[in-house]
């Protein structure tokens, strides 16, 4: 987290509903002792400050700074405060365009599938092509995807395999260490925080941590999310050989938090010419 606060008037909007959002909210309801209801001094209403605190293991006073505008939170601190405060989307997305000035990682990564029409406009992409849903699961992709691993087969998770498959780190994602690892680790942390409940993100989490390699970047992440739209990464292509892919990102709205990914691949000695 860091101190100060952005725009007076977008602070002004954001105090506004958690004050709101605290006072539906009564301490039974969340978990925690119901509060007397004979007591000196005015009755409160719904939760404390001090309640958020508690309910988010985090020192006292820490919620009333970002409440107030005089620490600035971190997204994962916002995800946390989302779920504690039963926000519904749009009110997160709202709060997370105020303080970040970009939109989050849906909550919920969606159904898991597709409607049928999606693998016809794959296939009839020349380029590779791929939609995976919110927590990196493939859901679709077409068979020049398909073609870029030596085994001819896709992972089941594109995070699981860019993190830590050898086949990745050590033949298809060129220099690993310094332009696919630094930058894949903030996708993935960012995924976590939207979804970290997720169990096949929990397993890669843990593995990652048994994993030195990975370890490394994820403990010591040299940048925040980053999304790849547009991003040029060195690229060794099973059938194509040496390269640079291009990726460009959208968004299927049948899909909550998923990605329809497009990978445009030139080969290293087309460019060189």
């Amino acid at each position: 987290m860091s101190t100060g606060a952005g725009d007076s008037m977008g602070q002004e909007d954001i105090r506004r509903i958690l004050k709101a959002r605290r006072a539906r909210l009564n301490p039974e309801d969340v978990g925690l002792e119901p509060r007397p209801k004979k007591r000196r001094g005015p009755q409160v209403k719904g939760l404390t400050q001090f309640d958020i605190d508690v309910l988010m293991r985090r020192g006292a006073g820490t919620y009333s700074r970002v409440e107030s505008g005089r620490l600035t939170p971190s997204r994962e601190y916002v995800a946390d405060l989302a779920k504690v405060l039963r926000l519904d989307e749009a009110t997160y997305v709202h709060l997370h365009l105020e303080w970040f000035h970009e939109a989050p990682l849906p909550r919920n990564p969606g159904p898991g599938s597709l409607p049928p029409a999606w693998q016809r406009v794959l296939d009839g992409q020349q380029s590779m092509a791929y939609v995976n849903d919110g927590c990196y699961r493939l859901i679709a992709f077409n068979q020049e995807f398909a073609s870029m691993f030596p085994s001819g087969t896709p992972p089941r998770n594109t995070m699981e395999w860019m993190l830590l498959s050898e086949e990745a780190r050590d033949f298809c994602l060129v220099d690993w260490d310094t332009a696919w690892g630094p930058l894949v680790v903030p996708q993935f942390r960012a995924a976590l925080a939207a979804y970290p409940e997720d169990a096949d993100l929990q397993s890669i989490q843990a593995r990652v941590l048994e994993d030195e390699r990975a370890r490394r970047l994820f403990e010591h992440p040299e940048r925040t999310y980053i999304h790849p739209d547009g991003d040029r990464r060195p690229l060794h292509h099973a059938k194509r050989g040496l390269g640079f892919a291009t990726m460009i990102v959208a968004q299927p709205v049948t899909l909550p938090g998923g990605r329809y990914m497009t990978v445009l691949f030139d080969p290293a000695d087309a460019i060189a010419a």
